[in-house]
């Protein structure tokens, strides 16, 4: 599998995702006529971000099937080269990187526990729903 190099072009708004496409009621933040308009696109792109982190969810379970073993799936070098590419992505739309990293971070450490667990699962043979996410506890919450 061939790696695309990191591209350093502006990221630019997705022609699929405009706040038409979502179903906004106003175009801009500044097109807002009142707090529900506000609250409208926010509950919006928040289902949005959901629907992709489901999205990215089985894109990540798909790629159990190219590990060979499950000491493979953390890929530390990996996650060493995303994070500081999250980074920069903050950067160039204006968010606080120090934010946007221990999210991804986060959300990053999560996916390789569902992916270890469905890699774990795959191999067993067993359906034991291990790709759900665990009760929290007080320690899974640090």
């Amino acid at each position: 599998m061939t790696e695309q190099p990191n591209d350093t072009s502006p990221i630019v708004p997705s022609p699929i995702l405009t706040p038409e496409t979502l179903g906004l009621r106003a175009a801009s933040p500044d097109a807002c006529r009142d707090l529900g308009d506000v609250r409208q696109a926010i509950d919006r792109i928040d289902e949005t971000i959901v629907g992709l982190l489901g999205l990215r969810l089985g894109y990540v379970l798909t790629a159990a099937r190219f590990k060979p073993d499950a000491a493979s799936i953390p890929a530390p070098e990996r996650v060493a080269a995303m994070l500081p590419e999250r980074r920069r992505w903050a950067e160039r739309h204006g968010l606080d990187p120090d934010f946007v990293v221990p999210l991804f971070s986060q959300i990053i450490q999560w996916f390789i526990q569902r992916q270890v667990a469905h890699w774990t699962r795959e191999r067993s043979g067993g359906a034991s729903g291990a790709d759900q996410a665990p009760p929290s506890t007080p320690s899974s919450r640090a």
